[in-house]
């Protein structure tokens, strides 16, 4: 047994497996995850301690683990044009995920370091057989049966994945709303309260939780007549009482991605002003608004990613027979978000991909071009938020909407740090976490907070 595998927790602390599965399937990330694959996890998962100043990421070279912050606090470093390092980031989330690069077996663009003790889960993967070489050398390749944990392995971490790329992509929405309104606006505070406003029902019609006072179905109907003649499906949505606007959201994506759109973003931004409108008389969206007193970045749709991703899959030698992509759109989008659990089923049921090799390099292909429009997508959210961040204006306290996740969130911390300790057979003592120095810097996803997303 090699020394990686030896300090898996299956070798080391097989007496916690059934605690750690349990808490491990009440981290979002994981929490639909069948038994077998959470088996899978506890596998290849380890626990890592860090030191003040130590670096389980170092920009350059190349990783093997993936991470989950448990308890702690890390920072995140990127060299610049001029080769000086500069502090960028801070992590500190709990079950915040990093070190996906060494999936593509690429090097690490960032480096991360510790700030005080941190206890962090750490995921190999470098014990999965190598299929980028299996990819680059076909006579190497084992047999197909051989790459089954790679095949689950990927999907796991295409899931997770595709969860936060199909966050990034709404947030992104809001944000580029915030700003068109600003710019827009002559009473600065009557927009921004507008802004805030637009930035709910936004989240309420993606959800499926809008007001039914709010008539949707008129709106709906009203902004989508020219789509409603040749589109079946949109009409039987719209025919719902009531309707289901999470489904008409994703129906709307499908159409976008098919090209049978003029304008998502037009539309979208059309039906959510229209509700606002609406919204304004209404004493349940009013009441909760508290008036507050460059140059937009292209948008990224999520029919983007799904485009290239399918363009990518039918290029690469992974079908057996052809794929249209309104079928690859039935088998990819559930009701929430592309679901690769989803699409393997689709497919493989489907023999449209036959071999298990096929079906991990597919996975591989998710995780790939989800991590690539991830990056896109962090530079125009950092800069939009870098442009909201220097209007100095006092901002909205929407933290409340976000204590019952926080609460889940500490309970589970709590499981994972007792697990810990009785894996290393000590007493209740926690990590230590160093008080930091200066004010703190929050990460995008707390700056959107910051702003109602």
């Amino acid at each position: 047994m090699s020394e990686v595998k030896a300090n898996y927790l299956i070798n080391t602390a097989p007496e916690i497996k059934a605690p750690f599965l349990k808490a491990l399937q009440k981290i979002f990330h994981f929490s639909r995850l069948s038994e077998e694959h959470l088996n899978q996890l506890f596998q290849y998962s380890n626990f890592v301690v860090l030191k003040d100043g130590e670096r389980p990421i170092q920009e350059g070279t190349f990783g093997q683990n993936i991470y989950l912050l448990i308890q702690g606090r890390l920072e995140v470093h990127l060299t610049n044009d001029k080769g000086v390092e500069e502090y960028v980031d801070v992590i500190y989330t709990p079950f915040r995920m990093f070190g996906e690069q060494c999936i593509l077996g690429e090097a690490n663009n960032v480096s991360i370091e510790a700030r005080g003790e941190v206890l962090l889960l750490g995921i190999d993967i470098s014990a999965l057989p190598d299929m980028l070489d299996g990819l680059d050398n076909p006579d190497n390749r084992l047999e197909d049966q051989a790459y089954l944990q790679n095949k689950d392995m990927y999907m796991i971490f295409a899931d997770v994945l595709n969860k936060r790329l199909n966050r990034l992509i709404k947030d992104q929405y809001k944000l580029i709303q915030k700003i068109v309104i600003l710019h827009q606006s002559i009473e600065y505070q009557t927009s921004w309260k507008q802004n805030i406003l637009l930035s709910v029902l936004f989240n309420e019609f993606s959800q499926n939780t809008l007001s039914p006072r709010l008539e949707v179905h008129e709106i709906l109907k009203e902004t989508l007549i020219w789509y409603l003649s040749d589109n079946d499906k949109l009409n039987e949505l719209l025919a719902q009482r009531p309707v289901n606007t999470q489904h008409i959201y994703l129906e709307m994506v499908k159409l976008d991605m098919l090209g049978e759109l003029d304008s998502m973003s037009s539309l979208l931004m059309e039906i959510i002003q229209k509700l606002a409108f609406k919204a304004l008389k209404l004493k349940e969206y009013t009441e909760a608004l508290q008036p507050q007193t460059h140059n937009l970045p292209a948008i990224i749709p999520l029919s983007e990613y799904l485009n290239e991703l399918f363009e990518a899959i039918g290029s690469a030698d992974i079908l057996a027979k052809d794929l249209a992509k309104d079928q690859f759109l039935d088998g990819f989008l559930t009701d929430d978000y592309p679901d690769p659990f989803s699409l393997e089923t689709f497919l493989r049921e489907g023999q449209w991909v036959t071999s298990v090799f096929n079906m991990a390099h597919l996975m591989f292909l998710i995780c790939q071009y989800c991590i690539k429009k991830e990056l896109e997508l962090n530079q125009i959210i950092g800069g939009s938020v870098r442009f909201l961040t220097n209007i100095s204006t006092p901002r909205q306290n929407t933290q409340a909407p976000q204590l019952d996740e926080h609460a889940h969130n500490s309970a589970v911390v709590s499981e994972m740090i007792n697990l810990h300790q009785t894996f290393l057979g000590q007493g209740e003592t926690p990590v230590k976490e160093r008080p930091a120095s200066g004010s703190k810097q929050g990460n995008v996803e707390d700056l959107l907070a910051e702003f109602g997303l």
